[in-house]
């Protein structure tokens, strides 16, 4: 997320521009494996990564 501010800052081109669902997902804390749970859940371990309760399909 920080790498495409300093993109967008830099060349002022919408492609870098962060999407919003990023955006979210690290002001929530889902980190990924630094803390368990991203848009994929780590929590049993890093080779049983499933995807997030939040995006499987219902």
């Amino acid at each position: 997320l920080s790498i495409l501010h300093v993109l967008y800052d830099g060349f002022k081109n919408p492609k870098y521009a962060p999407c919003p669902l990023l955006t979210n997902m690290v002001m929530a804390g889902k980190l990924g494996v630094k803390s368990g749970e991203g848009f994929y859940d780590y929590s049993e371990s890093r080779k049983a990564e499933k995807v997030s309760t939040q995006f499987r399909k219902a």
